[in-house]
């Protein structure tokens, strides 16, 4: 890649994204693409999540029929030549790398070209590698019906945005596995019953019958759940449980 300045309109663009992303977002790699559309006009799109072996799963996709992502699961996927474990070479220099910036020879001949992308009027794939302490945490891979790489100051934003994204992207993991600790290791049998019923609408009274127990338990049991989440009422503590557990 040649050495080049951006522009103030591409800084803006990388900006811009940086505001969009909330770590606390639910739906955080829905947001995600979701930016890229709106400010790098990208459409078809999906973000996945990579295990420690290279492997990818759970996409979250933006315009892409499920019946192509079944496909692609089901007969296509270890045909992929941008995979993480079949660049691993390349990735540590670079995080934006398309189908076209491999040689021709390593997909003109591929069963994934002509049978999979062809099938479906695509002709240009690139993927966004999430990388953080050496591992990739994440990919967001961009499809296309165009036969021209994406160009070089767009790849030079998303280079940037990547180191953003997957430090970003891995404190949005953590923080949904400390939700998950949280809830295994700090509320008591008896409180994880009581919240459950809260979280359907149950009245303490209600609550102390069906656990044949009594109201003023069950309001220490509430007033214990309060403490425990930082709250002062059920609709905050159900609020914050929904926060954690999505």
């Amino acid at each position: 890649m040649s050495q080049f300045s951006l522009n103030e309109k591409s800084y803006q663009k990388i900006l811009s994204f940086m505001d969009d992303i909330k770590v606390e977002d639910n739906n955080f790699r829905k947001e995600v693409l979701l930016a890229f559309e709106k400010l790098f006009g990208f459409h078809k799109m999906n973000f996945w999540l990579c295990d420690e072996q290279n492997n990818l799963f759970d996409p979250v996709t933006i315009n892409i029929d499920k019946d192509i992502t079944k496909d692609y699961l089901d007969n296509y996927l270890e045909a992929d030549p941008v995979l993480p474990h079949k660049l691993k070479h390349i990735i540590p220099k670079r995080r934006v790398i398309g189908l076209l910036d491999l040689p021709k020879i390593e997909y003109e001949k591929n069963e994934y070209f002509n049978s999979f992308m062809k099938k479906y009027g695509i002709y240009n794939n690139t993927a966004i590698f999430l990388v953080k302490d050496s591992q990739v945490v994440g990919l967001v891979d961009i499809s296309s019906r165009n036969k021209k790489k994406i160009n070089e100051n767009k790849v030079m934003c998303l280079e940037i945005i990547s180191r953003y994204l997957a430090q970003r992207f891995h404190e949005h993991l953590l923080l949904k596995k400390t939700g998950n600790f949280f809830f295994e290791n700090s509320l008591t049998p008896r409180e994880r019953e009581v919240l459950r019923y809260v979280q359907k609408g149950f009245s303490n009274k209600q609550i102390a019958d069906m656990l044949f127990i009594s109201v003023n338990t069950v309001k220490k049991h509430v007033q214990s759940l309060y403490d425990k989440f930082e709250v002062n009422n059920r609709t905050s503590l159900c609020f914050k449980v929904h926060n954690f557990e999505n």
